[in-house]
């Protein structure tokens, strides 16, 4: 069993290169607040604690 490249070279075929030239999309950058940072991380959440058999909200 041979490799791709071993194939290639036995071949005679070359590299392909790309003719069509990608065209990169703008990165729109979000700036999040310090608040919507914390919600996304999950520091925000409700955090519960077990009263007897119940359990409530802190």
């Amino acid at each position: 069993m041979r490799t791709i490249q071993s194939e290639f070279k036995r071949q005679g075929i070359t590299k392909l290169k790309n003719t069509t030239p990608s065209v990169k999309q703008p990165k729109n950058k979000e700036r999040l607040s310090k608040w919507e940072l914390e919600e996304l991380m999950g520091i925000r959440r409700d955090t519960y604690k077990r009263v007897g058999s119940a359990i409530r909200r802190r």
